[in-house]
């Protein structure tokens, strides 16, 4: 695994670098943009971040995909479920280094503006570890299921996996979504992150954390359970692939 992981490392070094270095410098640029608004700079901050951590998931889901259907099997042979922790440990490592950076952008942001739109950061220790945790949680089950989907779509077909793949999500995400509203009487509406951090209160961020909605242990066991499924799924489907092969 960690040598499949260096190896992804050294192959993507060049976009990795690539996408921190825009992401720095599209943050200082807003930092030196004075004649926009404050509160704009922030926003655009905000997406920023959003399309690079964007980049760096489609980015993930082709080291994946790469790593499943071709070089990484003939010159690193490795077993089938070192492929799913090389990616996961891969995409956590560049999310870190992602937060890492919005952490740094956010107290400078925070010392400029400690208005109303930072009201969350008035809530316990406590409530933002649970937070943290879940959103982690979210992050892994949301990576294991699409490596589920593109080890499902390459078994599947050679030509149009894309679609495959978007049928077989769209089609598994909203089963996942009815069972958990059916078991658990959730409405998330959200079949792929499974964290809601905060509830609007008139028009309002809440200002303690009973109004959190976070997972309960009936829906952590159920979707552990799902993960485990995703795991032999995957294993079964690069087994097969290489196999075939």
């Amino acid at each position: 695994m960690i040598k499949l992981l260096k190896y992804d490392l050294r192959r993507n070094a060049n976009l990795l670098f690539g996408v921190m270095a825009v992401l720095i410098l599209a943050e200082l640029a807003l930092i030196f943009w004075t004649t926009l608004a404050l509160q704009l700079r922030i926003g655009l901050g905000i997406f920023f971040f959003g399309l690079a951590g964007a980049v760096l998931t489609i980015n993930n889901m082709k080291v994946f995909d790469y790593n499943i259907h071709s070089v990484s099997r003939r010159l690193l042979p490795v077993r089938s479920l070192s492929y799913v922790w090389s990616s996961l440990v891969y995409g956590l490592l560049n999310n870190l280094v992602v937060l890492l950076i919005g952490v740094g952008f956010g107290f400078y942001w925070y010392s400029q503006d400690n208005s109303e739109l930072w009201s969350g950061s008035g809530l316990s220790f406590y409530f933002w570890s649970m937070v943290s945790v879940e959103v982690i949680f979210s992050v892994l089950f949301a990576y294991l299921l699409l490596y589920m989907i593109i080890a499902l779509a390459r078994s599947i077909t050679k030509k149009g996996v894309f679609w495959v793949g978007l049928l077989l999500y769209m089609v598994i995400a909203i089963a996942i979504d009815w069972i958990d509203r059916v078991l658990f009487d959730s409405n998330r509406g959200q079949p792929l992150f499974l964290v809601n951090i905060f509830r609007a209160q008139d028009g309002a961020l809440p200002n303690t954390s009973t109004n959190s909605v976070l997972l309960t242990y009936g829906q952590i066991a159920f979707y552990l359970l799902l993960c485990i499924v995703f795991l032999f799924v995957i294993k079964w489907c690069v087994e097969k692939r290489i196999e075939a092969e």
